[in-house]
């Protein structure tokens, strides 16, 4: 059976805040009642340094985001990986799926320059995929963390990327944070085996001028999609 690639781009994510922020985490800021069966409902939150180190905690920009699976915005499923082909002397090779949010700029030719995305990945060794089974069972109604390093197996990372400026959760300190998952359904379709779930968050994310940005009680429907080594094909 053929499976999606490790170089597709990806969907994206959702986050919750912690109380040094001084934010009720069961509080329900986002109001997002899209259209579509994959959205993302989040409020970006932009800091020029830790807003969980300083005194100073209002952000310099504010902004609260709901996007459907329509154009310009497109919802899907993506991964990463170092196994394979090529790949044969890594100690511990990685792979992630990942749920990318993607919005696109209406003046330009269709999908074809991103204004901006969110991406939510989840973290796993290569050999979590190799059967329907084992790949099904990484994602359950469970809290999950924040990787600390690109193969800290079984935890997420949140990425968003605007003018040409990446913010990353990884090496940034979210303990107080976490995942969790619900509305999970496994399914193949098309030669492609996918969980689709809900993913509640709220994450700090810093950029690499030193810029900070919360993504702040976000929730995120999509696609994880199974992905397979470079080169090769799993059996089932």
């Amino acid at each position: 059976m053929k499976y999606l690639p490790t170089a597709i781009f990806a969907v994206i994510t959702l986050v919750v805040i912690g109380s040094c922020l001084d934010q009720n985490e069961n509080e329900v800021v986002v109001s997002c009642e899209p259209s579509t069966a994959e959205y993302g409902g989040f409020i970006l939150k932009f800091y020029g340094d830790n807003p969980t180190q300083s005194s100073f905690r209002n952000p310099s920009r504010q902004e609260t985001v709901c996007w459907e699976d329509m154009y310009p915005i497109e919802i899907s499923g993506s991964g990463v990986g170092n196994c394979g082909l090529g790949y044969e002397d890594v100690e511990n090779p990685v792979m992630g799926t990942a749920i990318s949010l993607v919005e696109y700029d209406p003046n330009a030719e269709e999908f074809t320059y991103a204004k901006r995305y969110l991406e939510v990945r989840a973290v796993f060794a290569c050999e979590d995929f190799s059967t329907r089974a084992s790949f099904f069972n990484l994602f359950v109604p469970a809290a999950y963390g924040f990787a600390d390093e690109f193969d800290d197996f079984g935890n997420f990372v949140i990425e968003y990327l605007e003018d040409g400026v990446r913010y990353s959760s990884l090496g940034v300190s979210n303990a107080l944070f976490d995942v969790t998952l619900s509305d999970i359904e496994t399914s193949s379709d098309q030669d492609a085996d996918y969980i689709r779930a809900t993913v509640r968050f709220s994450a700090l994310l810093r950029a690499e001028n030193g810029d900070y940005l919360l993504v702040e009680n976000a929730e995120v429907s999509g696609r994880f999609f199974r992905m397979s080594p470079f080169g090769a094909e799993w059996e089932d």
